[in-house]
């Protein structure tokens, strides 16, 4: 009977996959007995084309068939430490090498996944690295001079050492050298900081390498004094204080860089924290407790934050009793606002690798909304273009998926406006006919309505860049709570995301559109609340720029988020808080990102600002666990923000 032989694709799978089954079984595979399909030939002609002191460069002949190589590297008979590299190509470089060693080579043929040994090794060559090349050598800097120019700062000037890489100024008061000052430099000059006044002082230089590794023996020591620091204490330190909060102010120092406060709770300041302001006299203290006595100092600083004047005498202040708790609401509106990420968002596109696809998330997505049922929310990135899933007919757009999910869950929600397009056919953008159908991509307003009732509605396209990205929209709506019968004005938005040179800009621009939408909308001044992803935090610089047009307009920050502080201005409204300490944006990251105390406000580019009225709990949703991880499915990569509101 005559036999046929395999292709050579199977007889590649067979041979793989009976060294796995016999590995698995536990028997012997004896590489003697083995053999290798001869239409694969064993490398010939391997030979090192060059030497580095951690290189070696190899080469060999090519074989036919043969898809991919496996160098082996050794140096020891029994190749104990043999390390293996994978390549395409027969002209290679092997890395990582020790120097003036020898080692040992050898290749040999493997399949392109790397799977299966095609050929057996070639003979073994030998190559030694070089040796290291001799370290260039320096001279001790010359000609060192240091001078100050303040009560607190010098200026340094040395002779230049041919090729040295950088150099290391050391500058010191004591004969233990224990109050040094240390500072590198690429050039010959610069200055220091952070001397005291009045303070004889010795400066020396030496060479170092790029990672700070001594390359020289320092100079002979040069010496110099700090002249007398002629900054008062500052005067007319007062303070006042809220339940929460304590104001402090105190007369400016003429020419005064800066001031240090101490804040402390015992009359000794021996528990003191310090913070520094430059620029002001006043300082706003947040996060205290009721009913407790703190205690405070200001001295002037320089930039570097040495103290150039004596602290004030203590001042103590008392913060008032905390207000008792007001009623509870009769008729709350809940309100909220979510970013739910575009089903085409990638993970890549979103710099995070834990991102799942919009089908595998969407569930926990409509789990968080319907935990908390709100009664309006405007959602951002709920897109509309087709999901075009398996066995979906027709293809439903994100934001239609996300409403008939809601409501297959117990929800009873509706959309403001169900427009995909602003197309004479809503339902696709090709071949577009512009008609404006009042959509919004992918910023949308959802309502429940048993509890809401829609008088108006409306979109606005907002300002764009010049550089491609997705149209901005201000989504709209003049809505009743049936409850009372009252009217408010409703709005969501998304601002533009990018953080390149110009966005600043556009971001302020599209926040001033909006206001303008709600001025011509909201002739009779009714009730704002005003959700979405604006994109800015109270981080941001030159400033949060969207917000400051926002509350310039009058709209309220419940959680009084405002910058460059932790806890909360007195101007916040929320008077329940869960979770505020955590960051809106959470990045699909396992921990949610937060501030430390509880009390305190995290990083927020979401928001729902109103006008005033009370807002009597606010939570920032997230199903984490006392360690503050996610737990189960991260819905988006953005936390739900909930209000519950009393319409005045």
């Amino acid at each position: 009977m005559q036999t046929k032989r395999l292709p050579r694709a199977l007889r590649k799978f067979a041979i793989a996959a009976v060294t796995a089954l016999l590995v698995l079984s536990g028997a012997a595979v004896a590489p003697a007995s083995f053999a290798y399909d001869p239409a694969y030939a064993v490398p010939t002609g391997l030979k090192s084309t060059g030497q580095t002191d951690t290189t070696v460069s190899l080469s060999w002949v090519k074989s036919a068939n043969v898809p991919r190589y496996r160098v082996q590297v050794y140096t020891k008979a029994d190749m104990s430490d043999a390390v293996y590299y994978r390549f395409t190509e027969s002209a290679v470089v092997i890395p990582n090498l020790a120097k003036s060693t020898q080692y040992k080579f050898r290749v040999r043929g493997i399949s392109a996944d790397g799977l299966v040994s095609l050929t057996a090794y070639s003979a073994a060559i030998t190559a030694t690295t070089a040796a290291a090349p001799a370290a260039p050598t320096y001279t001790v800097p010359t000609g060192l001079k240091a001078a100050a120019t303040g009560p607190s700062t010098i200026s340094v000037s040395w002779n230049a050492v041919a090729g040295a890489p950088g150099y290391r100024v050391q500058v010191y008061s004591k004969a233990d050298m224990s109050d040094s000052v240390y500072k590198r430099f690429t050039t010959t000059s610069g200055t220091m900081s952070g001397l005291v006044p009045q303070t004889a002082y010795f400066a020396r230089v030496r060479v170092i390498g790029p990672n700070g590794e001594n390359l020289t023996a320092y100079s002979p020591a040069v010496t110099f004094s700090t002249p007398v620091d002629n900054y008062p204490t500052p005067s007319g330190f007062t303070g006042t204080s809220t339940y929460r909060t304590a104001d402090l102010a105190w007369n400016a120092v003429p020419n005064a860089p800066g001031y240090r406060l101490a804040i402390a709770t015992k009359p000794d300041m021996s528990d003191a924290e310090w913070r520094r302001y430059y620029g002001t006299n006043t300082a706003e203290i947040r996060g205290l407790n009721p009913l407790s006595n703190y205690y405070f100092q200001v001295r002037v600083i320089d930039d570097a934050g040495t103290g150039l004047s004596a602290y004030t005498p203590v001042l103590n202040i008392a913060t008032k009793a905390e207000p008792p708790a007001p009623p509870a609401l009769s008729n709350p509106l809940t309100v909220a606002s979510y970013n739910v990420m575009c089903a085409n968002c990638t993970a890549e596109s979103d710099t995070t690798s834990t991102a799942l696809a919009w089908a595998d998330r969407r569930s926990a997505v409509v789990s968080t909304i319907t935990s908390r049922m709100p009664d309006i929310i405007g959602v951002q990135e709920a897109s509309q273009g087709w999901l075009n899933e398996p066995g979906q007919t027709g293809g439903l757009s994100q934001f239609e998926d996300l409403l008939q999910r809601l409501n297959g869950a117990g929800g009873n929600y509706a959309l403001s406006n169900a427009k995909r397009n602003n197309c004479v056919d809503s339902t696709t953008p090709t071949n577009c006919v512009y008609a404006d159908q009042g959509a919004s991509q992918g910023t949308r307003i959802f309502y429940n309505p048993a509890k809401v009732e829609l008088v108006r509605t409306g979109s606005k396209a907002l300002p764009q860049a010049s550089v491609p990205e997705n149209p901005r929209f201000f989504a709209w709506a003049v809505a009743k709570q049936k409850s009372t019968g009252k009217l408010f004005f409703f709005g969501d938005t998304h601002l533009s995301t990018s953080k390149a040179e110009g966005f600043y800009e556009l971001r302020k621009q599209q926040a001033e559109a909006i206001v303008n939408v709600i001025r011509q909308e909201n002739t009779a001044g009714l009730p704002v609340i005003l959700a979405g992803d604006l994109n800015s935090s109270k981080w941001q610089k030159p400033s949060n720029a969207p917000y400051d047009v926002f509350t310039g307009f009058g709209l309220v920050d419940p959680l009084g988020n405002d910058y460059w502080q932790d806890f909360p201005s007195m101007a916040a409204t929320a008077e329940k808080r869960i979770n505020t300490h955590l960051d809106s944006w959470n990045g699909f990251q396992s921990v949610a990102p937060a501030v430390a105390n509880t009390a305190a406000n995290g990083s927020y580019i979401d928001y729902i600002l109103t006008s005033k009225m009370r807002v009597s709990q606010w939570e920032t949703v997230a199903n984490i666990d006392a360690a503050g991880r996610f737990v189960g499915i991260i819905p988006s990569d953005h936390n739900m923000l909930v209000a519950t509101v009393g319409l005045p």
